[in-house]
């Protein structure tokens, strides 16, 4: 990865456990504000691209996403987000939902908030017709493997430029 740089917004709070990764495995990044999403790429060859191809919006777990998702307000922010993110040229936009015990579908089906009404089969229809409209995809992930995957997204995206 050495002529890419990832760029982590300077919003993103509490992402020690990623950052920590890039820093281990010598991924170079910085910290700066992005229109969009949490993380993404530059590819720096001859002089500096913007890569937005890909952005990364992380979300600390099941009750986050479920909160942005099933809240009118809430809602309303993420899809003006995911439309920005088209705006800027994206093709493929991620929500890397960082909780160890949420590891696919099945395991969301049997998911309830604990501070609202909202049962994880409602959630994982939301997701499904977002995914449907806006082409965004979900992730689950742990917090210990977040860092990888979003180096392995930004990585693999470089590699088709």
């Amino acid at each position: 990865m050495n002529n890419i740089l990832v760029l982590a917004d300077s919003r993103q709070k509490n992402d020690s456990y990623i950052t920590d990764y890039f820093d281990k495995n010598n991924i170079q990044w910085i910290r700066t504000g992005l229109p969009s999403a949490d993380y993404m790429a530059i590819r720096y060859d001859n002089g500096f691209i913007k890569d937005y191809s890909i952005l990364i919006d992380t979300k600390k777990d099941v009750e986050e996403i479920s909160g942005n998702l099933c809240n009118t307000t809430q809602h309303e922010r993420i899809k003006r987000e995911i439309s920005k993110a088209k705006e800027l040229g994206c093709k493929q936009f991620y929500f890397l939902i960082c909780d160890s015990k949420i590891k696919n579908a099945n395991d969301l089906m049997k998911w309830s908030s604990t501070k609202t009404k909202v049962k994880g089969e409602t959630l994982l229809k939301i997701m499904k017709t977002m995914k449907e409209r806006y082409n965004v995809n979900f992730m689950f992930t742990s917090k210990k493997n977040a860092g990888k995957i979003i180096v392995d997204l930004l990585l693999d995206n470089t590699k088709k430029i």
